[in-house]
Formats: structure tokens, sequence, C-alpha cells
């Protein structure tokens, strides 16, 4: 078709040395730019490795010899081409992406591909999960991160290095859309999923129970376990909300300039921070639950028959034997997220204070006597 184009009649054959010219020109054209790029690359590692051999030989801290002045090397190579005629620098290579362009409309196979393969990470990870419970807690470390929230993001990197190096374009904020998808999934299946439901508490107890209760365990909700549990939850949802936001900071670096301002992870990092805030709950909850049978009990008691004050009564124990069980877990397995162990002190004071005043001015009739008693317990709980 191209040559009939050229030469649609026998007439027009008579030109037919001008035009073999011309693409002569063209080809001569196109082999010195070749030419330019291949000399450019040929000599530049026996040049390197030339010049290290030069060097001195290297310290045991190379650290430390570069806060006290020593040349690195780039510095010992530069100095030293200073008198030697320098080779033109290589332009840019005229034929980066000519190739990989002409995939870009059928790189939606490898999207829908990558698509495929995260669904069916994020279900492993759920049937891990499933299987092999929640991490052991470390206390040393503090809460202890879901190990599969790694492997998504290494996985991502993956993906990303992948995507770019085909296409810069389009199906790069098509890949960015299945990140979002499954950062969501990751947050609402692996995360939010996992945490320990709350169940209504008990009522009815009175002094006696009080009295009898050792160890707490009748009115505390979550065990040790859900309790280490929601705390490795809130710890992984700060790792992806963090991890989340480079995330983003990486594709708009590998993506095309005219596209960076459609790359927004924003969505994501709120859903994690939901996240943190629900685990945040939870543990408020649980021990601000744990504590108000101890208040019911007291507002109920007959203040007006007291006629001995104690050092403590029977609902302080209780409070302070709550607090005293829960804080430390929580403070320990929140050891590498201190802000938010913070905000979980400051929440916790924010409901029992108010709900604990609240039951002291229930406490009527009241006599000198039992005023007297709870005074002692205002001053002992605040």
């Amino acid at each position: 078709e191209y040559i009939n184009t050229l030469f649609p009649t026998e007439q027009s054959l008579a030109n037919i040395d001008e035009v073999v010219n011309k693409i002569r020109l063209k080809i001569r054209r196109l082999d010195d730019n070749i030419r330019t790029v291949v000399r450019g690359q040929t000599n530049v590692g026996q040049d390197g490795r030339q010049k290290k051999a030069e060097l001195p030989p290297p310290s045991t801290n190379p650290f430390l010899e570069d806060e006290s002045g020593t040349e690195t090397d780039e510095t010992v190579i530069e100095k030293g081409d200073i008198d030697r005629p320098k080779k033109p620098k290589a332009p840019d290579n005229p034929f980066h992406g000519i190739i990989s362009k002409c995939f870009e409309p059928h790189l939606y196979v490898y999207i829908e591909s990558q698509d495929k393969n995260l669904g069916e990470l994020i279900d492993r990870f759920v049937a891990d999960f499933k299987a092999q419970g929640p991490p052991k807690p470390n206390v040393d470390e503090g809460g202890a991160v879901l190990p599969s929230c790694a492997d998504l993001f290494v996985y991502y990197k993956k993906c990303m290095v992948q995507c770019s190096q085909l296409s810069t374009g389009e199906p790069m904020i098509a890949l960015t859309t299945i990140f979002q998808k499954y950062l969501r999934e990751y947050a609402w299946k692996i995360l939010s999923g996992n945490l320990p439901k709350t169940t209504s508490s008990s009522g009815g107890l009175t002094i006696t129970s009080l009295l009898k209760e050792k160890e707490g365990s009748e009115v505390a909700k979550f065990t040790v376990e859900e309790l280490c549990l929601i705390c490795s939850i809130l710890s992984t949802a700060e790792y992806c909300l963090a991890t989340t936001q480079q995330l983003e900071e990486k594709l708009k670096e590998k993506v095309d300039a005219s596209l960076m301002e459609r790359i927004n992870l924003t969505g994501e990092m709120d859903t994690f921070s939901i996240v943190i805030s629900n685990s945040i709950q939870l543990l408020v909850q649980d021990l601000d639950a744990a504590c108000d049978p101890a208040l019911t009990a007291m507002s109920k008691m007959q203040w007006q028959n007291v006629e001995h004050v104690g050092d403590q009564s029977p609902y302080v124990t209780s409070v302070i034997l709550h607090i005293k069980q829960n804080v430390p877990i929580i403070r320990d397995n929140l050891a590498s997220t201190r802000k938010y162990f913070t905000q979980f002190c400051i929440k916790f004071a924010n409901s029992f204070i108010p709900k604990f005043i609240n039951h002291l001015f229930k406490c009527k009739p009241i006599s000198m006597v039992g005023a007297e008693q709870v005074r002692q317990i205002n001053y002992l709980l605040l």
C-alpha cells in the first residue's frame, strides 16, 4: 500500500531515485542517533573500574571518612577528569517508550490479572487468619503488626514497578484504582472484620458479689488475648495508614506529570483512621463497662445507714482492680504507638469521670458518716 501510494502510475516511477535517496537519508540519521547512544555507554564500566583502582583503600568506617572531609569516589573522579577532554554527553534516548506505547491499549489484560491476583491474596489472608489466629503479643516491641499487611504492600510495590516499566500513563491510573479497592477490602475484611464483638453486660451486681469478686473476670468482657488482638489491629492500621501515604507519593513519582492529580489515596487513609478510632473506642468501652457495676451498686447502697468510715470500699477496690488489669496490657501492646495509648487514656477519663460524678449525685439520702465515706471514695478514685 505504501509503494502504491508513492507510485500510483507507471509514469511516477521516473522519480524513484529521489524517493530512495530520502529513505537512505533517514536511515543514516537513525544510524547516527544509535551510534551516539551506544558510544556514550561503551567505556563507562571500564572508566569506573580504572578510577576505583586508583583510589586509596577504603577504611573500616566510610561514614566517618565522609564526615571528616575525605573525598568520595565521585569527587576524585570529577577532579581527575578536569585536565582530560570530556566526552560529549549522550543525548536522551530517542527510542525510550516507543515499543511499550504500542501495548498501552492492551494493558487492561495486565490490570485485570492483578485485580484477580489481589482478590485471591486477600482471600488467602482471611483464610490464614481463621486458621492461625491472631499473632502472639510481643510486649517488648509493642503490639504485633499483622504480617499480611507487609505482604500486601510488597506485592503492591512489585505491581507498581512492573506497570511503570510498561506504561506511566492511563494504565497506572487503572492500577491505582485496583490498589484502592484492595486497601479498603483489607481494612474491612482483615482489620475491622476481626475486631472482637462487644456483648451486653450483666447487671444486678450487689455489694456481696463485689466483695466476693477476686480477679474481676465476672465483669470484664474482653480476655487478655482479645485486648492484645485489638491492639494488634490498631498497630496494623497505623502501619497501613503511614505506608498508604508513602504509596501515594511513589505512584505520583511514577505516573506522567499530567496525571498526578488523579492519584489520591486520601479515602483509603481515612478508612484506616476509622479502624484506629474504632479500636480505641472498643478498649474504652470495655474498661468503662467493667467499672459500671461497681458504680451502679454504689448508687444503690443505703448510705443513710452507714455508721463507720472505712479506708476503702468494695466499689473503689473493684474499679481499681479493672484499671490495673486492663491498662498495663494496653500500654505494653501499644508501646510502639504511644500517641494512641494517650488517646485511649484521655477518652477513658472523659467517659468515666462524668459517669462517676453522676453516680455520686445518686447516693441520696445520705448521712454525715455516709458522706464522709463517699468523700473517701471520691478521693481514692480521682
